[in-house]
């Protein structure tokens, strides 16, 4: 039996939806709200500068930050990455590593997509269900 081995880039979420940098707290819940994720990659000039995630709003305003400050002011500058060749094996297994719930997949410089721990129950299903299928 041949291993196939499933790439980052298969199974990222794109086009990767991105904040840019200086939008307001409020606008990225808006955005995570209407579009129903959970993390946004903040860009500035189109280059990944950082990320916010659910859990960084939350923090955010239980801390007292205004909604009107910029997600500059909360946001992960150390973004953790993958390149949308890697295998999806490393992927989650890195993801596990750090305890993270979404990871960006770049190509080359540019913002590839974004996975999510989401994304891995999803291919987890359909391979679940092509495994019982009938031949």
């Amino acid at each position: 039996m041949e291993y196939i081995s499933v790439k980052a880039g298969a199974i990222a979420r794109r086009p990767a939806i991105v904040v840019e940098s200086g939008t307001t707290i409020e606008e990225a819940a808006r955005i995570m709200a209407e579009r129903r994720i959970g993390f946004l990659p903040v860009v500035s000039a189109g280059k990944l500068i950082g990320v916010i995630s659910e859990r960084d709003i939350v923090r955010a305003v239980a801390s007292g930050v205004p909604p009107t400050a910029p997600v500059d002011e909360v946001m992960s500058r150390e973004v953790v990455t993958v390149n949308f060749n890697d295998d999806v094996e490393a992927v989650w297994s890195l993801m596990r590593e750090m305890d993270i719930r979404h990871i960006v997949v770049m190509r080359g410089d540019e913002i590839y997509g974004v996975i999510s721990i989401r994304d891995f129950l999803a291919e987890r299903i359909a391979l679940g269900r092509l495994a019982q299928s009938p031949s």
